[in-house]
């Protein structure tokens, strides 16, 4: 036993670390990459932290044995001492003297004349209450759990509605799924969740629910029994139990379990354009008011307060990240390498305590080596991208040197206003403010996001052409003019649009382009950017596609009169008044406030002195701010995209954000 609690020690030590570092990276995981990757590398570290393998464990034990011998001839006294300058160790763990010599307990009972002596040792010990601190994390996990679902068969009922069968039927064969799954309404359940492992049981609180919010959780549960996450769950469990004692290994199981969620949320809304993942959401948010007073281990029952589930209303919202297969690959080399490291990088045997610290110590700059070459290589990458954005003055052309190296951009995302420091990017006649740390140059007069490889920026020269023949080479390569005098077209996933401007003899083109799903996000970050464009040389642009335009006074008291009768027909449901503030090309179903709370504290924001209310494409974006009794801890919004349609402001895109 004491050979098996070194041997995963060992293990948790080594794994820990790379847990640690994992969570510490967590902000620029979660930017970069779906959450899906980051669950499958705590899956990976789960499985290692159950396999003993590598570990330094046999080593102690073998000194245990030695210690039992009492009598060496000089020879064989001389060959061990060879044997054991040869002899390495693990350099992870050190356990001190006291806990390896042995302390002899003589039994009361006799056998004839002599004691029965027993040799223990404090890591005897240890291992003993590492052993029963794991069954009794594990016997408590598992008693909780056949109590609970004891209750949920006594005291359910299994579902009767012809409706929940016909969706989940439909949803299982969407996603492939053969297995029989029971559905059961229970009292006392404080969330849907899926519970058992070989007779798996989809659980619903007996609440009503609309068809849209039925078929999400339908199909969130659903993910969840076709991925197996009830088996994962008790894959992190079982490691917990096993590792009780590391506080990371903690922090790992409940990371893991926000990853899952996460995870699930991304598969539910995998290839769902926008107004259906903000439907989604909003499923989520009907039922942020329910408290999970009694959590069911062991199944797929999640809450995790409202700050994890403001964390999954931006991961579903926002776009898809880059393939997270390099990363993934990378944490298994590394887990694995880690724990050959620590299994088997040595040091010599010697019998001087002295020099057995020294050799410990010599141990550990080895071993933080791996890590600090791991950081240095992430330093260096930045400080790459920082010199290829930044461009010193000096470079700049005689019109460039003009404009400031650094300003501070502004961009509107769901209803909030987000600041970003830029740096001047000087070309070859033009320049254009980047946002630092982002971006990367491809190619000559070409730029893509660090983030996602889809998103391109790119500068065009048009020479001795007019804007009118431009325009039409552009209406040929298949762009179409939009009412707000923008171009755009769209092939395949990916929306591209169109800047010009001309000077007097030339015409200049800003292109750029993105995910259609990402509309939220880089279609609204993307417009500001290019409109920092200027032609570095000669006169100041005479004509352009997007002239900077910025609202009057008689504007904003317009669309303040407008978002204050709006705002009170969206919150007391009149759909009819809401009608008449509708631009001609608003799409989509007249929708209305629906809760139960009480809306107080009404805010307009995008109107303040502070604000640049300058007008994109035609459109302008104003948010009111609201707080819902029954969502105490945050704000609302209410946000909407207003359009000049003839003389007066129509809005052409509402809905609520939290």
């Amino acid at each position: 036993m004491t050979a098996i609690f070194l041997s995963f020690l060992t293990i948790s030590l080594s794994a820990g670390s790379l847990v640690l570092a994992l969570i510490l990276l967590s902000p620029l995981f979660n930017m970069r990459y779906a959450a899906k990757w980051k669950y499958f590398i705590w899956i990976f570290l789960a499985f290692r932290l159950l396999v003993p393998i590598g570990g330094g464990g046999q080593f102690i034990t073998d000194r245990l044995a030695q210690a039992g011998t009492h009598v060496v001839p000089g020879s064989e006294k001389e060959n061990a001492d060879a044997s054991a300058e040869a002899a390495y160790r693990p350099i992870m763990v050190e356990i001190p003297e006291q806990m390896t010599t042995p302390i002899t307990v003589q039994n009361a009972l006799q056998s004839g004349d002599s004691d029965i002596e027993i040799n223990i040792t404090l890591l005897d010990i240890v291992a003993f209450v590492w052993m029963a601190g794991g069954m009794i994390f594990l016997s408590i996990h598992f008693i909780s759990y056949f109590h609970y679902r004891r209750q949920v068969v006594k005291t359910g009922r299994l579902t009767e509605d012809d409706h929940i069968f016909s969706q989940i039927l439909d949803l299982k064969r969407e996603l492939h799924i053969s297995r029989t799954v029971q559905v059961i309404e229970y009292r006392e359940a404080e969330s849907p969740m899926i519970m058992g492992f070989f007779k798996p049981i989809l659980i619903l609180p007996e609440v009503g629910y609309s068809p849209d919010e039925l078929y999400f959780i339908l199909k969130h549960e659903l993910v969840h029994l076709k991925r197996g996450d009830t088996y994962l769950k008790l894959l992190f469990v079982t490691a917990n139990a096993v590792h009780w004692f590391n506080p990371l290994i903690w922090l790992m199981q409940k990371e893991a379990v926000i990853d899952m969620e996460l995870s699930c949320d991304e598969r539910v809304t995998q290839n769902m354009g926008y107004a259906v993942r903000k439907a989604y959401t909003e499923a989520l948010l009907s039922m942020l008011h329910r408290r999970c007073g009694r959590r069911a281990v062991l199944s797929t029952q999640f809450y995790g307060g409202k700050k994890i589930m403001k964390v999954r209303f931006r991961n579903i919202l926002k776009n898809r990240r880059k393939n997270g297969i390099p990363i993934l690959i990378c944490a298994v080399v590394l887990t694995i390498s880690l724990g050959t490291l620590v299994g088997c990088s040595v040091t010599k045997e010697d019998a001087a305590n002295a020099d057995a610290e020294n050799q410990s110590a010599g141990s550990a700059s080895v071993q933080s080596q791996p890590t600090d070459v791991l950081v240095t290589d992430i330093q260096a990458d930045i400080q790459t991208d920082d010199q290829m954005q930044q461009v010193p003055a000096d470079d700049a052309s005689e019109g460039a040197d003009a404009l400031e190296r650094t300003n501070t951009l502004t961009f509107l995302k769901e209803g909030e206003e987000e600041h970003k420091q830029a740096t001047l990017a000087v070309g070859d006649g033009y320049s254009i403010y980047l946002p630092d740390g982002e971006w990367q140059q491809s190619d000559t007069d070409m730029w893509t996001a660090a983030v996602n490889e889809q998103v391109h920026l790119w500068v065009m020269h048009y020479e001795d052409k007019t804007i009118e023949a431009v325009g039409q080479e552009l209406t040929d390569d298949g762009y179409v003019t939009e009412e707000d005098g923008s171009r755009q077209k769209q092939e395949g996933d990916l929306l591209n649009h169109a800047l010009l401007k001309q000077t007097e003899s030339d015409v200049w083109g800003v292109f750029y382009c993105y995910p259609a799903e990402a509309e939220e996000g880089w279609g609204r970050e993307l417009p500001v950017i290019a409109d920092t464009f200027a032609v570095s040389f000669g006169a100041a642009p005479v004509n352009n596609d997007s002239a900077d335009e910025y609202l009057q006074a008689k504007d904003c008291e317009e669309i303040s009169s407008i978002m204050d009768e709006f705002a009170s027909a969206y919150f007391d449901g009149n759909a009819d008044t809401i009608q008449t503030f509708l631009a001609s090309t608003y799409k989509g179903q007249i929708e209305t406030y629906e809760s139960a709370g009480e809306v107080s504290d009404l805010t307009l924001k995008g109107l303040s002195d502070n604000d640049e209310k300058k007008i994109e494409n035609g459109n302008y974006v104003v948010s009111m701010q609201f707080r819902d009794s029954s969502y105490e801890d945050m704000f609302l919004y209410l946000t909407c995209m207003l359009s000049r349609q003839e003389d007066s402001w129509k809005i052409q895109y509402y809905g609520v954000e939290a």
